[in-house]
């Protein structure tokens, strides 16, 4: 049995995940919340008080001057300083951490430390994105002599969360072998599209291999249908290196297979940068007209 401490009161992202990230070394735990000294003595790990870091200690503070950064100059916070010594114990491979830590981690590290990630919209003043680290600060209860129970149930649910998130980055990874075979196959084949596994996660991959810049399309299985998907222009837009024909745009169905002149059409996004049929022929037969379009 393992004895967590961290700080009583309210809680934040940054210690309820670095307690649910310590959890899952140590499934069996107590977790003491205080502001004493001596229950601090008697814990194992100790986050986000302490006043100090001090990894063979493991006391994991960092609300001190000149506290811990990254390398790139970020300040650290309590999970931010566990995930950095364990996450690659917890994850079992240090590519799987690293993706966690600059997809998840340091976001909870950028705002514990008062860097602002959200922009003011001047259209509509009221409207604000509640962030992740925000969701878990609304959890704090106004009759205080819950809180503790209710961050106990924080840490599971973050918990949760960084089992998901693992999974889903040992996923991200696994696709990286497909997307590379499919590029080779395109270009040998001489073609401006892959073909990928169901559920691969393609296009951050796509985006880092060499000889992307050809490729406009990919096509992939989902259940009974497949899928063809325009390459954004670059990762994270919107627009798209080719659109698919603007014909096809909102169609379903029989007036998608009419226009599109296939047996089993399905669906044309009105934004033009998916559709579906329910067979690789049909969907080669649309990205092979696109391409020509």
């Amino acid at each position: 049995m393992k004895i967590f401490g961290t700080h009583s009161g309210a809680f934040h992202a940054d210690d309820v995940f670095a307690i649910a990230a310590l959890s899952m070394l140590h499934p069996e735990y107590e977790i003491h919340r205080s502001r004493d000294p001596k229950v601090w003595a008697k814990c194992d790990y100790l986050v986000d008080v302490g006043g100090y870091y001090n990894h063979d200690e493991k006391v994991y503070d960092h609300h001190f001057k000149n506290g811990p950064t990254y390398d790139d100059g970020l300040k650290m916070s309590s999970i931010g300083l566990i995930w950095s010594h364990y996450g690659t114990e917890i994850c079992g491979c240090p590519d799987i951490a690293d993706r966690i830590s600059r997809r998840l981690i340091r976001q909870f590290d950028a705002i514990d430390n008062g860097v602002t990630l959200t922009h003011h919209i001047e259209d509509f003043s009221d409207v604000r994105e509640i962030s992740l680290s925000g969701s878990i600060s609304m959890m704090n209860p106004q009759d205080h002599s819950k809180t503790d129970d209710v961050f106990e149930g924080e840490v599971l649910r973050a918990r949760l969360m960084l089992q998901t998130a693992i999974a889903q980055a040992k996923h991200w990874i696994d696709s990286r072998e497909g997307v590379e075979l499919a590029l080779n196959v395109a270009h040998n084949e001489k073609r401006s599209y892959i073909i990928v596994p169901e559920d691969c996660k393609w296009i951050e991959h796509l985006f880092n291999s060499n000889g992307n810049e050809t490729i406009l399309y990919a096509i992939f299985p989902n259940g009974e249908k497949w899928y063809a998907r325009t390459v954004p222009s670059a990762p994270g837009e919107f627009s798209n290196r080719k659109d698919f024909p603007t014909s096809w745009a909102g169609l379903s169905d029989e007036a998608f297979s009419k226009v599109a002149q296939i047996p089993d059409g399905v669906f044309c996004h009105h934004g033009l940068f998916i559709c579906a049929t329910g067979s690789l022929q049909s969907t080669m037969k649309l990205v092979a007209d696109a391409i020509k379009a």
